[in-house]
């Protein structure tokens, strides 16, 4: 439930708390259910920005109020290849969720939505609406830093190179508690056969200005012009190094938490630890913009 404070909090400051020393922060001193005033929305802004993923806890909000907080942000997509449902009269909001007798959860693994996509989303704000006991934990990643900790020939290499990313990538190698059979396999690869792009390797934050890197373990297939074998060891590579732990922070959900990840420059990993309980999250998702 929401803290009693809230209704005291007038919106007009922020309190931003780092959660570790390159992703991740806390915003207190915000009431999202209420209106934000635009030096509030701008120092959230700023803080999503800067720190790869922002999160808010001690909030109680509708689905109404989920799409009021997100909108001031971009605009909110309908996801067309997700099999989620969604709240009545709120196709913008997207089931994620997991029920007592699944083993497979939605994101189990190092990624960044949509990449495939030629214009990958903005970012996401999920709200908790029903948590197990224990587990479900969000892993969280660094770009930027995992860009800036590469040695300067790795990065000079990496500023020439193009990847190829594709959506049917995600079902390749899957786990035992996460396999599909065949006849899905070839579902999914008619249906999605289409969602394939490439996209610079390196890549400059249309906002904050900074370089970072962009591929990652679940959609990324090869560099351009690369076999998918060559290409194997250097994105081995980069995938062990972008997940040192100093480039990355773990969100431990509870009632009234909300996540909101800048989509560009932070991977996320949703843990799958909770077999036997029920798990049930509110994300919209919001329009991207072209790269800097």
């Amino acid at each position: 439930m929401a803290s009693p404070q809230n209704s005291a909090i007038s919106n007009t400051s922020v309190d931003v708390r780092p959660l570790s020393m390159h992703v991740g922060a806390e915003i207190h001193g915000v009431d999202l259910a209420q209106p934000l005033e635009e030096r509030t929305y701008r120092e959230i802004r700023n803080a999503l920005n800067d720190h790869g993923v922002i999160f808010f806890r001690d909030q109680n909000i509708t689905p109404a109020q989920h799409l009021a907080f997100t909108t001031r942000f971009g605009k909110p997509l309908v996801d067309e290849v997700s099999s989620g449902g969604h709240p009545d009269g709120f196709p913008e909001i997207l089931f994620i969720g997991k029920e007592p007798e699944q083993t497979r959860n939605i994101g189990g693994n190092w990624h960044t939505d949509h990449s495939f996509d030629e214009i990958p989303p903005l970012g996401a704000v999920l709200v908790a609406r029903e948590l197990p006991a224990v587990g479900g934990d969000t892993l969280f990643a660094s770009m930027y830093n995992a860009f800036d900790t590469l040695s300067d020939g790795l990065k000079k290499t990496l500023e020439g190179l193009r990847a190829v990313h594709r959506k049917t990538r995600a079902y390749d190698a899957l786990s035992s508690e996460r396999a599909i059979g065949a006849d899905e396999r070839a579902k999914i690869a008619e249906k999605f056969a289409k969602l394939e792009v490439s996209h610079p390797v390196v890549r400059t934050h249309p906002e904050s200005g900074r370089k970072l890197l962009y591929v990652n373990p679940t959609y990324t297939v090869r560099f351009d012009g690369w076999t998918e074998k060559e290409s194997e060891p250097l994105l081995a590579y980069l995938y062990a190094h972008a997940t040192r732990p100093e480039n990355t922070c773990r969100f431990q959900w509870r009632e009234g938490s909300i996540a909101f990840w800048d989509n560009r420059s932070s991977w996320h990993y949703a843990l799958n630890d909770y077999h036997g309980a029920r798990r049930m999250m509110h994300r919209i998702t919001i329009d991207g913009t072209p790269f800097a």
